[in-house]
């Protein structure tokens, strides 16, 4: 019976850490536009929070468009600090997100098709 107890308990700690909202989901992370490093990064979270993409990202748990912008924000960053080495890898790291999602079946590539033509064509940091 205590045994019992004690699951129900922990269940339930578990369970309200788990429902509580983290820094992702948060209210404040709807637009970084004031935070970003360049302009480029802001076209892109447009193009990525627009409804249309909403059905593609639904099976993906990592909140992929967010993780993208992360990385952009970060290679706009290492671009105006003229560190292109970085900042290439984190283009690729950027697109990585995406098709690891197609890899674990949470969409298809002709879903994520437009959304990683669109962030190779807006991002000014060309690859070697």
């Amino acid at each position: 019976m205590r045994a019992t107890a004690m699951l129900c308990v922990l269940s339930l700690l578990i369970g309200g850490v788990t429902l509580m909202p983290s820094s992702l989901e948060a209210a404040g992370w709807l637009s970084g536009a004031d935070s970003y490093a360049a302009s480029w990064v802001k076209d892109i979270e447009q193009e990525l929070l627009k409804q249309e993409y909403r059905d593609v990202y639904a099976n993906d748990p990592r909140t992929p468009q967010i993780v993208a912008l992360r990385l952009l924000n970060e290679a706009a960053k290492a671009q105006e600090g003229e560190d292109s080495t970085l900042a290439q890898q984190l283009v690729r790291d950027t697109l990585e997100v995406f098709e690891e999602g197609v890899r674990k079946h949470y969409y298809s590539l002709s879903e994520i098709e437009p959304i990683t033509t669109f962030i190779r064509e807006h991002v000014p940091i060309k690859s070697s």
